[in-house]
């Protein structure tokens, strides 16, 4: 790239216009470069370039079949050129002066455009006064070598200075070879351009369209998870605040991009096809029990009536710390949920897992949760495309001694923790106090088992108010410091509370699937039905609600499956909102600020209409 001031000029009829931009006061052009139409005479300006400043770099641009301007479409050929001509300069913005005088009016007028979007040190026009008489003696500017030279002489040269033009933000990183200029045929300091398409120009007009429409949505961009949607116009923002439709929307929720945070990885392959793949990789086949037959619900996975949280728990038992103890098994698990988020486009993923529950004599949680790693590692590697990141689950009970199993993972959390900083692969990032919910179990009385958690950075979500009422949210927030919370599905009846999770940007993991088919709410409620689902009512008050699965094999459901059913169990829902859902899902991950920033970019590159 040329780091030198250059002159940047169109050419019509009088060449002289050069020598004269040439010579602005103050600089001392190292190169100048000239566009101007196919026939132009361009003699005068190679000689006196020659003859007088020989250590000049003069490049001349002509552009084919440009003969004369008798067009719009000629315009716009020529518009386009030069652009692409500017950016073959391989001139800086900061080293670019661009003189508007020589050719058409249009000309100058699109030379003038170009600054404002590429950039020029400085703009400027050239008058030049009328002394000397041509034959007929009617006086004009200078036109010969001694001419320039006494008009410069006696000032007879005046150079109107517009300033300097910073050209558009977006331009900044657009370079030649994204729009290249096409030369058919060069001959020393001359080369011809062939005109070509008009893609840079319709680059430019996209441009402008978004921001005029980001002006236009200049009072919503508060209320936009993601200001990409600020460029889309204003039809489509309406269609986007409009209620989700399950069967018409389903092929747009499939490509959106998403977040999954509440996803156990024991929960995946229960049954059918994906768990028989699980089994045969065992690498001790002998050692697997039988596989449990049971009968699923009636209507299952939407069964007319809840099947509580015990059955729905048995309907797992194929899998999880059954076959997960067997290392072949537990590594063909890890594979076949990274293939699934990969399918689902989930770009990150917070998986669920108790490595303790899968140990075995001679295999210990450390190794356990190696393989679990390293297999994320490397299926990241070998399909990228999806970060996972681990949660270690400390499992509540009401007996035995449970304390020392969630006392086992904790350690093992904090362990992993510091060995695996790497933000670029599998890493343990947080803790998850999952298991029964009642008063005998609320959050409040494993404050002591938490506090090395909390002091060694890790995140905590605690599943709350789904069995348990509100109070055993406010004791996970409270009491226990949990970042998020599991389903929360009672905060609802808790106004204050509510209020104090929404201000405090405490995110709540809602699966409506496992609601559903745990806890029972109606599908296609009326509006103010007092037992509808509660997400769209956390979105309305700020909470930061969040769409996930929980258990993928047992619930039978997606997580494009799962955005679908909330809009069936919330008739209000919006496809803003669901997006709404899907910011939330990033603000309230556990990952640093930088690697937020990386997936918000990656996020908005993929919503798009459908």
């Amino acid at each position: 790239m040329n780091r030198s001031p250059s002159l940047l000029i169109s050419l019509g009829q009088s060449q002289a216009i050069v020598p004269e931009a040439f010579l602005l006061e103050g600089a001392a052009f190292d190169s100048v470069h000239v566009i101007t139409t196919q026939n132009t005479k361009v003699d005068f300006i190679l000689s006196w370039f020659a003859d007088c400043h020989p250590h000049v770099k003069l490049h001349i641009t002509r552009v084919e079949d440009f003969v004369d301007l008798t067009s719009e479409h000629d315009h716009f050929n020529f518009e386009e050129v030069l652009y692409r001509w500017i950016l073959d300069t391989r001139t800086r913005p900061k080293d670019r002066y661009i003189c508007l005088s020589g050719g058409f009016k249009t000309m100058s007028a699109a030379m003038q455009k170009a600054a404002a979007v590429l950039g020029a040190a400085e703009v400027f026009h050239v008058l030049a006064d009328a002394v000397y008489p041509d034959n007929n003696g009617r006086k004009q500017p200078a036109s010969t070598v001694e001419q320039i030279g006494d008009s410069l002489k006696n000032r007879h040269f005046h150079w109107i200075r517009l300033g300097p033009e910073s050209g558009w933000p977006q331009m900044k990183s657009v370079l030649s070879f994204d729009y290249p200029l096409d030369i058919v045929k060069e001959q020393g300091d001359v080369r011809l351009a062939k005109t070509p398409d008009q893609s840079f120009r319709t680059h430019i007009k996209h441009i402008v369209e978004r921001s005029h429409r980001i002006a236009g949505a200049w009072e919503r961009l508060s209320v936009l998870p993601f200001s990409c949607l600020a460029t889309w116009s204003e039809a489509d923002l309406t269609w986007l605040d409009s209620p989700l439709e399950p069967k018409a929307d389903r092929d747009w929720v499939l490509k959106l991009p998403k977040i999954e945070l509440h996803c156990h990885l024991g929960g995946f392959a229960t049954s059918g096809e994906l768990l028989l793949k699980v089994r045969a990789a065992a690498k001790n086949p002998d050692k697997l029990p039988d596989i449990k037959e049971f009968q699923l619900p009636a209507d299952w996975p939407l069964p007319p009536e809840p099947v509580g949280l015990e059955p729905y728990r048995k309907m797992g038992d194929n899998n999880g710390s059954t076959i997960l103890k067997d290392s072949g098994c537990l590594i063909q698990q890890c594979t076949s949920l990274y293939d699934y988020l990969r399918n689902e486009k989930i770009v990150y993923a917070e998986i669920r897992c108790s490595p303790a529950n899968y140990a075995s004599p001679g295999r210990s949680p450390w190794q356990v949760l190696q393989d679990i790693k390293s297999t994320f590692d490397d299926c990241m590697a070998l399909d990228p495309g999806c970060m996972v990141n681990l949660l270690l689950i400390g499992t509540r009970q009401t007996s035995g001694d449970y304390r020392a199993g969630i006392a086992r993972h904790l350690a093992l959390a904090v362990t992993a923790a510091e060995n695996w900083i790497d933000e670029k692969e599998c890493r343990v990032v947080g803790v998850d106090l999952a298991g029964y919910e009642g008063r005998e179990t609320r959050a409040h009385l494993y404050c002591e088992e938490f506090i090395g958690i909390h002091r060694c950075g890790l995140a905590l979500t605690v599943h709350a108010g789904e069995n348990d009422d509100a109070e055993g949210i406010w004791r996970a927030v409270y009491d226990l410091n949990a970042r998020r919370i599991g389903h929360g599905l009672h905060l609802i009846d808790s106004p204050a509370l509510s209020q104090s999770v929404a201000a405090r940007g405490i995110g709540v993991e809602m699966c409506p699937y496992a609601n559903l088919q745990i806890k029972g709410f109606p599908l296609n409620p009326a509006q103010g039905d007092p037992g509808q689902y509660p997400l769209k009512s956390y979105l309305d008050r700020g909470i930061r609600a969040t769409i996930n699965t929980d258990n993928i094999g047992i619930s039978g459901a997606s997580l494009s499956d799962n955005l679908l059913l909330a809009a069936r169990l919330c008739p209000e829902l919006t496809r803003l909102d669901i997006l709404k859902a899907l910011k939330n899902s990033l603000d309230t991950a556990f990952i640093s600020p930088q690697m937020r920033d990386h997936f918000y970019r990656e996020i908005i590159k993929e919503i798009t209409l459908p």
